[in-house]
């Protein structure tokens, strides 16, 4: 009677980097029509992480246990976006200004003596302008109303996860500047989580959901204290356009996010709602 192979237990830890993470669901959506596009689910994306590493070859007879999955993103606040709405409006303000210049040029020309060839060539070159600065303080106005949705989409999705023993948030303040909201400091913070779990013996397995370069000696410290790196990414070879990764891929396991069939991709994610 043949006895069953025991199996290895392997400690797994995620990291992470959400928006470098929504960067490739954005590329995957690239193959989806208008309809289709999906958004990532934790809920779905987590335990599907955890079986892509039971298909790996090399692991064979192991039973992973995933004990924590660390997201780290940048946090709104209600200043932050005071502070973002009074910067795009300033812009605002100045893209009006120059509009109103712009058709009091276009008036000065109908009312002047020039010839119709040359008055045609001004009045379409100005309404090319004038067409262009509508055009931005339309999306200094769609950028206002996503940046206000993302902070009520961020306070439900933490009110979500108050409860959540597996999932912990790591957070740094998001800045803005000059009409623009960015996020600063994550890779620092997962790098140095990474590091020091990985030194007080924390996790067996990390799985890093970021393609971002700065990691790459974090990875190579965790690597020289016996620890696996699996880095899920979408890399697409020859083209930084379109890939989220470059030298990172080479230091650690690495699964091409872009190979995803569309059945592992709605696995993963669920459809946009449509607004």
């Amino acid at each position: 009677m043949s006895i069953a192979p025991s199996l290895y237990n392997m400690r797994v830890m995620i990291f992470n980097d959400v928006q470098n993470f929504n960067g490739s669901l954005s590329l995957l959506n690239n193959r989806f029509k208008k309809d289709e596009k999906r958004f990532w689910d934790y809920k779905k994306y987590i335990p599907f992480l955890i079986n892509k590493l039971r298909s790996l070859q090399d692991f064979n007879n192991i039973n992973f246990t995933l004990i924590k999955a660390f997201f780290y993103q940048g946090s709104y606040s209600n200043n932050l976006i005071k502070n973002f709405k009074w910067s795009c409006h300033q812009k605002i303000n100045k893209i009006n200004q120059l509009i109103s210049k712009e058709q009091y040029l276009l008036n000065i020309i109908s009312q002047s003596k020039v010839s119709n060839i040359l008055r045609k060539k001004v009045n379409s070159h100005v309404e090319k302008i004038k067409e262009d600065l509508v055009k931005e303080n339309a999306e200094l106005y769609f950028y206002i109303e996503k940046q206000e949705r993302n902070f009520e989409g961020q306070k439900k999705f933490l009110k979500e996860l108050e409860n959540n023993p597996i999932i912990e948030i790591k957070s740094t303040p998001l800045k803005q500047s000059d009409g623009e909201v960015y996020q600063k400091g994550i890779d620092v913070l997962l790098a140095i989580d990474l590091v020091h779990l990985a030194h007080i013996d924390a996790y067996d397995v990390a799985i890093i959901l970021s393609g971002d370069t700065d990691l790459i000696e974090a990875v190579k410290l965790v690597k020289s204290l016996g620890k696996t790196i699996i880095i899920f990414a979408y890399h697409t070879s020859g083209d930084p356009e379109k890939s989220n990764i470059s030298d990172l891929m080479t230091y650690g396991k690495f699964i091409n996010l872009k190979d995803l069939t569309n059945e592992e991709i709605g696995e993963m994610s669920k459809l946009r709602v449509k607004e």
